[in-house]
């Protein structure tokens, strides 16, 4: 039998293939000695980044309370549902995004929009679908049927609450989760993009000091990028404490009366602040109707928030400072003012109010009463529109008497803060207007007329002020003509009950004469105890000022049903120490009532003058 001959490869393809096998296993050494040797500590740490990550540690916000400790603003236990893609199955998307939209009244694509965005960045980390903190009921609920939500996770932080929420609303604010637009601003402070800020009030104007200083832990994870341990941990410092100038049991006092006012009919509105004249510091601050903060910090929904927006009333607006109206006679303080400084007129300027109308180049200007001969003092207490007519414009009831004008009002209302922000700490800040003939001319295009003055002097017209402008300017008066910065911070401490350093708050001196100013004082107690302002049986010395505007017509209702009469009534305080004209008044006051029904407040009709009787009766009955 023939045996054939064995073929055996070629000595150069044997030759070769050794070639690239030396080649391969060099390049593989060189590239083993590259990543262990060269640069071998580099990717030691990348991957050390991988598995140890620090992440960051949520501060609570601290909490705000008035002056004497009691608490207005707080956290309490919250939840926050997020859900971790990679425990999800996909089939399952749809239904779990419908069932968390029901519970959590969120749109169910919007869920699952972001479920597959997280899946395809990362679908090992969780991605927070609750906007806000949700309540222990909801969390519960997920957690105890943890089958009907596969991948959800339940993790506990804090839903900021508002113990007041209506009666603090307008001032406190409340806070919302931070914008993308926001994060880009503020992401190098320390911010993430879960975060809450302050939106609007105190929460606002505060954010530096309640914002509280992150911590963070230190945790190793798995290669599927999973949590395994915490190696170390830099635990969160809250946030200050910030005590506000609000005495809590004035603001309810006043809130009270005025939502006794709204319910009985007697206007559809109303505004109420308290202030210490000696230093600017707000007591009470109430603006009716207003809105619950807590609704915000929940996270509101559609319907609740059309509903606010639709109200003709404007509850998400502040009217102590964010709206703007007639004066009426409480601006006849600024005229008598004007008047005095000027030289135009004394404590004995007398203007013999002998009808109670006249005319001018055809219009008629009207008073509510004739009065007769009147005195400075006189006139001011018993309101005579004739009688300020007369200093700021002249008239023939005194041909004796030189109008003051209007350049010179509009300069010692400006004196006094009229036409611009009080520069109080709270956002949205109206500045009124006070008007002069440059103003109208650039406004309107027209001349300054005479009728333009007798307006003015009475606080109609043009004329247009914020509550707090109003009890500003009074409160100057009280205190012997120091126009202060109004506020409500009053101190600030950190955790560890430490006072926080703040800024002085600003004041300026009124460029006016003590005697002028005391002569004001006197004529404000004169309006109460001659019975214009009827205080019966009054148990302290209350000085102020009545004023009536018409606004519109008195017909129709608003959004709550209330009849609208026509009219706003104001009765700007204050209280002296003693039953005299000293400038120490320790408290001044100013109610506005809107939609109220026309009042000339001889034995009064004027509710705001009742209010403020009984509220200051009660505030400082225990110290009276």
């Amino acid at each position: 039998m023939r045996r054939e001959s064995r073929t055996f490869v070629s000595l150069r393809r044997f030759v070769a293939f050794g070639v690239a096998i030396f080649v391969i296993f060099t390049a593989l050494t060189a590239r083993l000695y590259d990543l262990e040797i060269v640069r071998g500590d580099y990717y030691h740490q990348l991957s050390e980044q991988n598995r140890i990550v620090r992440l960051p540690v949520p501060a609570e916000r601290g909490g705000i309370v008035d002056r004497n400790g009691y608490v207005l603003a707080r956290n309490i236990p919250g939840f926050a549902i997020s859900v971790i893609p990679v425990d999800l199955s996909r089939t399952r998307e749809d239904e779990l995004s419908h069932r968390l939209a029901s519970l959590l009244d969120l749109p169910s694509d919007a869920i699952a929009d972001a479920i597959r965005a997280q899946r395809i960045r990362n679908p090992y980390e969780p991605v927070r679908i609750s906007k806000t903190p949700v309540p222990r009921e909801i969390a519960l609920v997920v957690t105890e049927r943890a089958e009907l939500f596969p991948g959800v996770r339940v993790d506990p932080e804090s839903i900021r609450f508002y113990v007041d929420g209506t009666l603090y609303a307008p001032t406190i604010g409340y806070t919302g989760p931070i914008t993308e637009q926001e994060l880009a601003k503020l992401k190098d402070s320390g911010y993430l993009a879960d975060d809450d800020v302050g939106r609007t009030g105190i929460e606002d104007v505060y954010e530096q000091y309640l914002r509280g200083t992150y911590g963070w832990r230190e945790i190793e994870r798995d290669a599927a990028q999973r949590e395994i341990k915490t190696l170390a941990l830099q635990r969160a410092t809250v946030g200050n404490t910030v005590s506000l100038t609000i005495d809590d049991r004035l603001q309810k006092l006043l809130d009270a009366e005025l939502r006794k006012g709204v319910d009985e009919d007697k206007f559809t509105q109303a505004v109420g602040v308290a202030m210490n004249p000696q230093n600017g510091e707000i007591l009470a601050m109430v603006s009716i109707p207003g809105y619950d903060n807590n609704m915000f910090a929940r996270g509101i929904s559609t319907a609740e928030l059309a509903a606010l927006n639709a109200d003709d009333r404007h509850p998400l607006v502040n009217k102590a400072i964010g709206d703007r109206y007639p004066a009426g006679s409480t601006f006849k303080m600024v005229t008598g003012l004007s008047a005095l400084s000027e030289g135009t007129a004394t404590r004995n300027t007398v203007v013999n109010v002998s009808a109670s109308s006249f005319s001018v180049s055809g219009t008629t200007f009207y008073d509510w009463r004739a009065h007769g001969s009147l005195d400075f003092v006189h006139g001011f207490a018993h309101s005579s529109d004739i009688y300020f007519y007369t200093l700021a414009g002249g008239t023939a009831f005194a041909p004796n008497v030189r109008g003051v004008g209007p350049d010179a009002i509009a300069k010692y209302a400006r004196m006094l803060g009229f036409g611009a922000p009080t520069g109080i700490d709270l956002p949205n800040e109206d500045g009124g207007i006070m008007p002069d003939p440059q103003w109208k001319l650039a406004t309107f295009d027209e001349p300054w007329t005479i009728g333009n003055t007798y307006q003015e002097a009475i606080g109609q017209g043009f004329v247009a002020v914020t509550p707090l402008q109003l009890l500003n300017a009074y409160a100057s008066v009280a205190n012997g003509g120091t126009l202060w910065q109004p506020h409500l911070l009053k101190q600030v401490t950190d955790a560890a009950g430490n006072a926080v350093p703040i800024a002085a708050w600003k004041s300026q001196k009124l460029e006016m004469t003590e005697e002028n100013l005391r002569l004001l004082r006197e004529s404000a107690r004169r309006v109460v105890t001659i019975g214009h302002a009827y205080m019966p049986n009054l148990k302290i010395p209350i000085a102020g000022k009545t004023g009536t505007a018409e606004f519109g017509a008195s017909a129709g209702k608003d959004s709550a049903g209330r009849n609208k009469l026509g009219f706003h009534n104001w009765f700007v305080s204050f209280v002296p120490q003693a039953d005299n004209t000293d400038p120490t008044a320790q408290i001044a006051m100013v109610i506005f009532t809107y939609d109220s029904s026309k009042s000339l407040c001889e034995l009064c009709l004027n509710p705001a003058v009742g209010m403020t009787q009984r509220i200051l009766e009660q505030y400082l009955g225990a110290n009276k």
